[in-house]
């Protein structure tokens, strides 16, 4: 998918790039190693996050915290196993 802007500032690039690097390893390596139970989790989580991301006027730390409520029962979860 092509880029939408073109980023000049040094950490924006550097956010790009890591996004880049983060969808490579769950593409390449991760999503095959995880268990059912565990995509679904994730899915959850991941989905969340977008649908909240994508609303322009909510404000990023209300996002975080939110999701963190969410995600938080999911990570406790998954460390047990």
């Amino acid at each position: 998918m092509p880029r939408a802007k073109k980023f000049t500032d040094p950490t924006d690039i550097a956010i790009v790039d890591i996004h880049r690097r983060f969808t490579g390893a769950m593409e390449n390596i991760r999503l095959e190693q995880m268990s059912p139970e565990m995509k679904q989790r994730y899915l959850t989580v991941m989905k969340s996050l977008t649908e909240k991301l994508e609303l322009p006027s909510k404000p990023l730390p209300e996002i975080l915290g939110e999701v963190m409520s969410e995600a938080g029962p999911l990570i406790f979860q998954a460390m047990q196993r």
